[in-house]
């Protein structure tokens, strides 16, 4: 049985985008879990209720569990955490057509370089997503705010992707395709290094990025980043990222950033991927970015 639509992963994020989806127009929806309580309470449901814009949605989905593929996917977004992608290969491998398109969205450097490896004759593209969720139950996802995504392939042609950006503009939302995905991925980066690791540490939603003492971290943090992107060809400015970040700190000031949700929910989180990526190719032992990721990690053990 071939499905219009197959996303793996469906946390905060994963949950949003099959909201925008099928109001776009696709019905026909897998999600795959990694728990089978969360395919049990689901099927229980029907669905998933998502609250956007202060109203509450339903979006009837078919929820499975990520070691039992089912069928074959025309689109197939990934929406698992940059260290469980390695899990999910066999499973992408198995529902995939010889034209099925690839949506990976996980933040910082690494899982997209790793699937465009592992799946070169198909289209696999790449997406940048600015859009805060939480997801508060098993069935229920709250929307806090942001609704632009930035997509792009950097290898072969996706023209399915075009395909993909028609129903998701027709479900609401702000998907944009570019021909320099990774300009978006640094400018995310950048984001991603300030916000989630300073709310994970404080344990507070993201408006904690505002105060006097987030601000300053927050440049010490993008100084280093810019030194890193130049190494990959773009030059960055400090103060444009800057605005850049406290701009989204200040649209989703009411969200708890994924790797708080992560940290409060006991759950390893993506800084590896992210500040770890930073001090890793800046290669210096005192580095802020350096400094911040074994906290996080010290935080890990807590936890």
């Amino acid at each position: 049985m071939i499905y219009e639509l197959c996303i793996i992963g469906g946390g905060a994020i994963g949950g949003i985008l099959t909201y925008y989806l099928f109001r776009g127009g696709l019905t026909d929806i897998i999600v795959y879990y990694g728990s089978r309580e969360s395919v049990e309470s689901i099927s229980r449901e029907g669905g998933l209720n998502i609250v956007y814009g202060g109203k509450e949605y339903f979006v009837p989905i078919n929820p499975r569990y990520y070691k039992e593929p089912y069928g074959k996917c025309e689109y197939l977004i990934n929406a698992v955490k940059a260290y469980n992608v390695p899990d999910t290969i066999d499973l992408m491998k198995k529902i995939s057509l010889l034209d099925t398109l690839i949506l990976m969205i996980q933040n910082g450097f690494g899982s997209l370089e790793y699937v465009e490896e592992r799946f070169k004759n198909l289209g696999v593209a790449g997406g940048v997503v600015f859009i805060g969720a939480e997801r508060v139950s098993r069935t229920k996802i709250v929307y806090h705010g942001g609704e632009t995504i930035f997509a792009g392939c950097r290898r072969n042609i996706c023209s399915k992707l075009f395909e993909l950006a028609h129903y998701f503009k027709r479900g609401g939302c702000d998907f944009r395709l570019t021909c320099d995905l990774d300009f978006y991925r640094w400018i995310k980066m950048a984001v991603n290094s300030v916000i989630n690791p300073l709310t994970a540490i404080a344990r507070a939603k993201n408006n904690i990025v505002l105060s006097r003492p987030g601000i300053e971290l927050a440049e010490m943090i993008l100084s280093e980043l810019v030194i890193v992107a130049k190494k990959y060809g773009y030059n960055l400015d400090r103060e444009k990222l800057l605005n850049i970040v406290l701009r989204n700190a200040r649209n989703t000031s009411e969200n708890y950033s994924s790797m708080v949700q992560d940290v409060l929910r006991g759950r390893k989180t993506e800084i590896d991927y992210i500040n770890g990526f930073i001090a890793r190719e800046l290669g210096r032992e005192d580095s802020i970015n350096n400094i911040i990721t074994k906290i996080i990690h010290l935080i890990e053990e807590l936890i």
